[in-house]
């Protein structure tokens, strides 16, 4: 559970409830509302994130990087492409620091037919990071950019088709 106290704006995590903000001490503490809870979540992200750069760990074998990818996924009926078909795809986006650009976003964009087993890979993009760019506001300029890609829509359509052979 995560809360907040509304004394001094601390934002934790306990595994029950609790009055008293371990941060100040007062007894000013409220369930934390959905943003105070997304900010906890980037901010834990975040600490993870450092932490994995600054202590990288190696298989036995193989060396290794570990990259933190953020995902979303949404639903689209094939008559929103007009395509006149009951089908639903599932559009699976993954993003994250390019490896080559540490001032890049890359993503790759999956495609699946509603209630398929497996996904087929549709394309991969770039955009520009956004210093201090909050984990929300990157998903929202990731699917706006899609909206405007007359690129992602061809693939998409072709998927779809391919899947109706």
């Amino acid at each position: 559970m995560i809360f907040t106290c509304d004394n001094c704006g601390f934002i934790f995590s306990r595994s029950e409830e609790t009055e008293q903000c371990p941060d100040c001490g007062k007894y000013d503490v409220r369930p934390a509302d959905e943003a105070e809870q997304e900010e906890f979540d980037q901010r834990m992200a975040e600490l993870i994130r450092e932490e994995c750069a600054e202590k990288p760990r190696f298989p036995d074998l193989v060396e290794t990087e570990i990259s933190m990818l953020n995902s979303f996924s949404f639903r689209l009926p094939a008559t929103a492409l007009q395509i006149d078909s009951r089908m639903i795809v599932d559009v699976i986006v993954e993003y994250g620091q390019s490896a080559d650009d540490e001032n890049g976003l890359t993503g790759n964009l999956w495609a699946r037919q509603e209630g398929g087993r497996s996904a087929a890979s549709l394309m991969s993009g770039h955009l520009p990071a956004k210093e201090g760019e909050a984990l929300r506001e990157q998903a929202n300029r990731v699917f706006e950019a899609l909206s405007d890609s007359g690129e992602f829509n061809g693939k998409l359509v072709d998927f779809i088709k391919g899947q109706m052979e």
